[in-house]
């Protein structure tokens, strides 16, 4: 059967210059910052400007006529060509930008780890790169935490369960409940959260120690979970004051859209009556116990340091955000190892953190828990129930598919990491991380091993990691999946 039969191939490329568009007006932000501050940049954001809007223009006037039918097949090959081709797009200026990124293997590495709000950065020195340079890093991973596919949603026109297929492929986990009954008005008040974080973020840090740029690029690193960071050392340098805001829009960006949309409405009981959520409040109160009590006797810190070190790193990892303090390499193995546990946890669903999904280690363990009673009661009827509904086998089957997936896909990851020359524990710790789009765990876990002095295939391999990770698997299977591209 022919290409054009078994896709609406003109939608594909009229979405993908709408992504491009939308990409291209997104590269004017930087341009004004590289031209206020007279950068060497402003070529680089002015051909991305004009190379980008003039291909994004081309591909939407060529399929303008597009059919108007979205099917479930169009949904899943539209969300994953949309995020393959995006970081090849936000990659321009750094690709133009020889003096700091060096080779275009590492300007695409860049690009990657951005909008899949990993924050794996392959710059060494943060303090010579231009402003511009910094904010777009920033801005990659704030388009990347809100998701490309949710943009898309709220530019076309909604065809008949075309939105819901796209919002479903997008957001691949259980967990769907909408705000509103339409696509678009859920998707609106996803954008009234995560833009309304991300302001009060800029005016909190503001008030502190940073200036209002610093702010700004902290701001859409934490809301978005990215952890892209405009120090050498991370957060290390700033204030107190700063690390505790900065850990408190990290906690709130792993708590799932829609329950934080009901938080806000005043009726902060469904957050507080969510499965997930207690589990996710739990594990940071669990977490942080230990790495207090850890840094508190064992390093002698004070109580409220070690209090500080202890909330901001569990949160940090328990929501894949990334950020962390020069303290950090004082952990040693058992911390490490904790730390290591909980990125593959990741935080809520709905929400911009990555890993696993707290929904699915629910589900994991109540159907343990399940087969352990059929075993003294095997004719029983024990339906597995979440948030006191019960789940049908097909949606346990997805869960338990997902799991094997993620493990064979970590394993086989750090396994490629070792046969191109790193050392085993920093392959483990970096297949982790990218999977889990963490990001920057080497710089503690394994001190000596940087991203930048990685050769050409081990970038490949955490780049793929970075997508498996942020399209959450089945939407990446998809795109190499024989029933896609041959059954109708």
């Amino acid at each position: 059967m022919p290409f054009r039969n078994r896709f609406n191939y003109k939608i594909f490329q009229y979405i993908l210059g709408l992504t491009i568009n939308f990409i291209g007006f997104c590269f004017a932000i930087p341009l004004i910052i590289a031209i206020i501050n007279n950068e060497s940049t402003i070529f680089a954001f002015s051909f991305s400007i004009a190379f980008s809007l003039v291909l994004g223009s081309l591909l939407m006037y060529f399929n303008k006529d597009y059919p108007p039918i979205l099917t479930k097949k169009d949904g899943r090959m539209i969300v994953g060509l949309v995020w393959f081709v995006s970081p090849f797009i936000a990659a321009l200026p750094y690709l133009l930008s020889q003096t700091y990124f060096k080779t275009p293997i590492n300007a695409l590495f860049e690009s990657f780890s951005g909008l899949t709000t990993t924050g794996s950065t392959i710059l060494d020195n943060l303090e010579i790169v231009p402003k511009s340079i910094l904010m777009w890093r920033a801005l990659t991973q704030w388009i990347g935490g809100f998701g490309l596919t949710l943009i898309v949603i709220m530019l076309v026109k909604n065809y008949k369960n075309g939105s819901n297929y796209l919002f479903n492929a997008e957001f691949t986990s259980i967990d769907k409940e909408k705000v509103r009954p339409h696509i678009k008005e859920s998707v609106l008040k996803i954008v009234y959260i995560y833009v309304g974080l991300t302001i009060i973020s800029i005016i909190l840090l503001s008030l502190g120690e940073m200036d209002v740029f610093t702010a700004i690029c902290h701001s859409l690193g934490a809301v978005s979970t990215g952890g892209f960071s405009t120090s050498n050392i991370n957060i290390g340098e700033y204030s107190a004051y700063s690390q505790y805001v900065i850990t408190s829009i990290m906690l709130f960006s792993g708590i799932s859209y829609v329950l934080l949309y009901w938080f806000f409405k005043g009726k902060g009981a469904k957050l507080f009556r969510d499965e997930q959520s207690k589990l996710y409040f739990g594990i940071i109160i669990l977490g942080t116990s230990i790495l207090f009590a850890f840094m508190y006797f064992q390093h002698n810190y004070d109580a409220e340091k070690s209090f500080r070190i202890a909330i901001l790193h569990i949160v940090s990892v328990v929501s894949t955000t990334g950020y962390y303090l020069p303290e950090a390499q004082e952990f040693g193995v058992f911390i490490s190892t904790l730390l290591l546990v909980l990125m593959f946890i990741g935080g809520t669903s709905a929400s911009s953190s990555t890993g696993l999904k707290l929904i699915r280690i629910i589900i994991l363990f109540k159907y343990a828990n399940n087969s352990f009673k059929r075993m003294f009661h095997p004719r029983a009827i024990i339906p597995l129930r979440y948030n006191k509904i019960v789940l049908a086998d097909e949606v346990n089957n997805l869960v338990f598919g997902f799991f094997f997936l993620y493990l064979i896909i970590f394993i086989f990851g750090a396994f490629v990491l070792t046969l191109f020359g790193n050392h085993f524990i920093p392959s483990i710790a970096m297949s982790a991380a990218s999977i889990s789009n963490i990001g920057p765990v080497i710089g503690y876990m394994s001190p000596e091993t940087t991203y930048s002095a990685l050769n050409i295939g081990s970038k490949t391999i955490l780049m793929i990691l970075m997508m498996i990770g942020r399209l959450e698997i089945y939407s990446f299977i998809a795109m190499f999946s024989k029933t896609i591209w041959t059954k109708n």
